[in-house]
């Protein structure tokens, strides 16, 4: 099955793709670091962001290049990211996406 990032145009992205992201995201956020395949990891060593572009533009084209920003590859080892306090990732990035959030990332 395509991924959301897949499938959005990162240069004009419609409100739609941008929610179905969000929710997409949200069901990472439960990936079990004890039974992910490894194989099926991005390398974060292997991203590559250009600052000059866009705030938008660089969190899509990040969460295209790391596939799932809660759990990918660093060196080669298994990385689980989770989030403590009042917000998690995806209501970090929908205020970074909708406005609201700070305009560094």
């Amino acid at each position: 099955m395509e991924s959301v990032i897949d499938r959005i145009d990162i240069d004009n992205p419609s409100k739609e793709d941008l929610m179905a992201l969000l929710d997409e995201l949200k069901g990472m956020r439960d990936t079990d670091i004890r039974t992910v395949r490894k194989e099926e990891l991005s390398e974060a060593d292997n991203v590559v962001i250009n600052t000059d572009e866009p705030m938008l533009k660089r969190i899509l084209l990040y969460i295209r290049q790391i596939r799932n920003p809660y759990c990918y590859l660093c060196h080669g080892v298994i990385v689980k990211v989770s989030m403590t306090g009042e917000k998690d990732i995806s209501e970090c990035l929908k205020e970074a996406m909708f406005g609201g959030g700070s305009n560094q990332i």
